[in-house]
């Protein structure tokens, strides 16, 4: 079973590995292509893609631990989520607190 963030760390870091290994990263992730396809689009063997993948894999995998672009942006989400229910609930004054404690992180 493909780890989908592996595609959602690629829209995030693909810059920062080469393109080819971003685009490999795609074909398999985004377009769900299998292996020998992929060595067929780019003229490589299915070897060579298998690589591509796993050392973009890593590469991306290095840059969120380092960054953490994807870790806030779920905890931010989680945030919100929140807020969105404390207003829901008519609970206006911790709505508000949490909002100020967001923008104060930023």
């Amino acid at each position: 079973m493909k780890d989908l963030t592996i595609g959602l760390l690629n829209e995030l870091y693909g810059k920062l590995i080469t393109e080819k290994q971003s685009d490999i990263i795609r074909s398999y992730y985004d377009y769900d292509l299998s292996l020998a396809e992929i060595a067929s689009t780019y003229g490589v063997s299915r070897q060579a893609a298998h690589d591509a993948i796993k050392k973009g894999e890593q590469s991306l995998l290095d840059c969120e631990y380092k960054l953490g672009f994807l870790a806030k942006n779920y905890g931010l989400k989680e945030e919100l989520e929140s807020v969105l229910e404390n207003i829901e609930n008519n609970d206006l004054n911790l709505a508000k607190e949490s909002i100020k404690k967001l923008i104060n992180n930023l």
